[in-house]
C-alpha cells in the first residue's frame, strides 16, 4: 500500500467542477492530481525515476480516498481581461449588454468608443488589462473541515517508483488553480479511507488516469490543445462497521438516500403516493428481464416470498419544530443483493451522466404533484438524509408510519392479537423478537401525523381496507436498521427510527 498526501496550505481549493462550472471540485480529481505531478514532470525536465513513477500511476486502479467534509463559499461572477487580441474582434467574449434599439447619442457614443478602441490598439496600449474587454468568469472555491487529502493505492511500487514519487511530489506546489498552493508528500501509513471506488450505485464521480494518459497529456500539450477529458470512476461513501454480534434485519444497513430538489411541499401522509411512483420508475428503468428483487414478483408473476427492494419516506420528525414534511425518499436493497448487481439494476435510473453530474429521477402524478429527486451527495445533509438516522444501532425503535396488519384482529382480545402479529413481522425479516410492543394511534416522534391520517392500504383481492397503528418496540439488546414491518414494509408503511429515551443517548 502506499498512498499521496497532499495539504491545501490556504486551508481552501479553487478548482472548477468539470460538471457544473459554477460548482468547485472536492475532494481533487485523482486525474487532476495525476495531472499536476505530470506538470511538475515537465515542467523541471524530470528524472527517469520520476516518468516510470507517472507510467506506474496511470497503469493502476482508481485510488481509495480520504477527504474531509466541505462547506462552499457563494461563487460571484467577475470580469476577467482576456488574454489575446482576438477578443477585440470576437463579440461572444465580450461584457453582455441589454438587448434594446441604439438611439441616436448610443450610436454616436459607439463610433467614438471603436475609434478609441483602434487608437489604443495602434498605439499598443491596448494590451494593457485596464484597456482589454473582459470577459464572466467564476472562481467556485470550496472550505473543507480538514485541508488534507489522500489518494490510496493498494498495490506497493519498486523502490524506482517510490523515488520517482518522492521527486514529483517536492515539485507540486499546486493542484487546479494557481491560487490552491499545496504540500505533496507520499504517505506510508494513510488513514482509513471515507471515498471507495464501487461498481454499485454512485453517490459521487470522479475522473480518474487511465494507461496512455501521460502520452495523451504530452502530445496534446505540443499541439497546442487541452488534454481530453479522462474516464470517471464510480465513488461511494465508506460507512462504520456495526458489531457482528448485533441483529440486523433482511435489508443491508446502508440506505440509498434520494433528496428532493424540486416540487411542491408534501406531508408524510403522502408515502404511499411517492413510493408507488418511485418503484414504477425503478421497475420501468431496471434492464430486462426485471429481477426478483427489484420487482417483488417471480418470473410467472406471483409475490415474491424472498426479500426485496423496500422504499422509504424520510419525513422531518422527530425534534421540537418538526411537521412530518418529506424531504426525500430511500431504497432499502436485501442483504442477498450483490454491489454489482445493485448498480446494474439501478444505475440506469439512479447513476450518473456522461459529464459527471447525477441523474434526477421525476415523479409526477398529474395536477397531484411533480418531484425530481437525486442521490444525496452532500457532505452534511439535514438529519432525515442521513442513512444512520435510520439505521444506528437501538433497543427502542416507534413508528413513522404505521404498521398494516397481515390479517384483521377479531374478538375480546384483538388488542393482543395486534400485538403478537407486530412481534411476528419483526421475526419474518430477521430480527430477534421484541420483548414489548406498544401500539398507539399516535406516534413517539414529534411531527408525525395521526395513524386515521394515512391513508388505508387495500387487499390485493380488492375486498377492504387492512388496519393498521403506530407502535414502540422494545429490544432486549440493540439491534441495527433499517426497521419496516407489516404488510407495507416494501411501501413505505412500518418504517420505523430509533427513539431517543429521557433525552439521553439512543437506546
Amino acid at each position: 500500500m502506499i498512498g499521496i498526501g497532499i495539504r491545501y496550505l490556504m486551508g481552501w481549493s479553487m478548482a472548477t467542477n468539470s460538471a457544473d462550472r459554477e460548482q468547485p471540485e472536492w475532494p481533487p480529481y485523482p486525474d487532476r492530481v495525476f495531472m499536476a505531478l505530470a506538470a511538475a514532470y515537465y515542467e523541471t525536465y524530470g528524472s527517469d525515476d520520476e516518468r516510470q513513477a507517472l507510467l506506474w500511476l496511470e497503469r493502476q486502479d482508481a485510488p481509495n480516498m480520504r477527504a474531509g467534509y466541505a462547506s462552499d463559499r457563494d461563487t460571484v461572477t467577475t470580469y476577467v481581461p482576456v488574454n489575446d487580441e482576438s477578443s477585440w474582434q470576437n463579440p461572444e467574449r465580450q461584457r453582455p449588454r441589454p438587448k434594446r434599439v441604439p438611439s441616436a447619442s448610443d450610436l454616436s457614443r459607439l463610433n467614438s468608443f471603436s475609434d478609441r478602441i483602434n487608437k489604443l490598439k495602434e498605439s499598443g496600449l491596448g494590451v494593457l488589462p485596464e484597456n482589454r474587454s473582459r470577459q464572466p468568469r467564476q472562481f467556485p472555491v470550496v472550505i473543507p473541515n480538514d485541508p488534507t487529502v489522500y489518494l490510496v493505492w493498494p498495490d506497493t511500487p519498486s523502490p524506482q517508483v517510490r523515488h520517482g514519487l518522492e521527486s514529483l511530489c517536492g515539485k507540486v506546489i499546486r493542484v487546479g488553480h494557481s491560487a490552491s498552493l499545496v504540500q505533496a508528500w507520499v504517505e506510508d501509513s494513510p488513514p482509513e479511507p471515507n471515498l471507495v471506488p464501487t461498481d454499485g450505485v454512485a453517490q459521487c464521480s470522479m475522473r480518474v488516469s487511465g494507461p496512455g494518459r501521460l502520452e495523451h497529456l504530452a502530445t496534446q500539450y505540443k499541439n497546442g490543445r487541452r488534454p481530453d477529458r479522462s474516464r470517471w470512476a464510480a465513488y461511494a461513501r465508506t460507512q462504520p462497521e456495526t458489531p457482528s454480534e448485533t441483529s440486523h434485519s433482511v435489508f443491508q444497513d446502508r440506505l440509498l438516500v434520494l433528496r428532493k430538489v424540486d416540487g411542491r411541499r408534501m406531508g408524510l401522509e403522502s408515502a404511499l403516493q411517492l413510493t408507488g411512483k418511485l418503484r414504477n420508475a425503478v421497475v420501468k428503468r431496471c434492464p430486462e428481464p426485471v429481477p426478483e428483487w427489484v420487482s417483488g414478483h417471480t418470473r410467472d408473476g406471483r409475490p415474491s416470498q424472498e426479500p426485496h427492494l423496500a422504499f422509504l419516506p424520510l419525513p422531518f420528525a422527530g425534534s421540537e419544530h418538526a411537521d412530518g414534511h418529506l424531504l426525500g425518499l430511500a431504497l432499502a436493497i436485501p442483504n442477498s443483493v450483490s454491489p454489482a448487481e445493485v448498480g446494474r439494476c439501478l444505475n440506469p435510473l439512479l447513476g450518473v451522466n456522461e459529464d459527471g453530474s447525477l441523474r434526477r429521477v421525476r415523479l409526477y402524478d398529474g395536477a397531484n404533484f411533480e418531484w425530481l429527486l437525486e442521490m444525496e451527495d452532500r457532505d452534511s445533509p439535514p438529519v432525515a438524509l442521513r442513512s444512520e438516522t435510520w439505521t444506528r444501532p437501538a433497543r427502542r425503535w416507534a413508528t413513522i408510519t404505521p404498521i398494516v396488519f397481515d390479517r384483521h384482529p377479531k374478538g375480546v382480545d384483538r388488542e393482543v392479537q395486534a400485538e403478537r402479529m407486530v412481534a411476528e413481522t419483526c421475526e419474518r425479516i430477521g430480527l430477534p423478537r421484541p420483548l414489548d410492543v406498544v401500539l398507539s394511534q399516535v406516534s413517539l416522534h414529534l411531527g408525525v401525523p395521526h395513524s386515521r391520517q394515512f391513508p388505508a392500504m387495500r387487499r390485493k383481492s380488492g375486498e377492504g381496507r387492512r388496519q393498521h397503528s403506530h407502535a414502540m418496540l422494545t429490544f432486549a439488546e440493540p439491534v441495527v436498521g433499517p426497521i419496516t414491518l407489516g404488510a407495507g414494509r416494501y411501501r413505505g408503511y412500518g418504517m420505523c427510527r430509533p427513539v431517543r429515551w429521557d433525552g439521553g443517548d439512543w437506546e
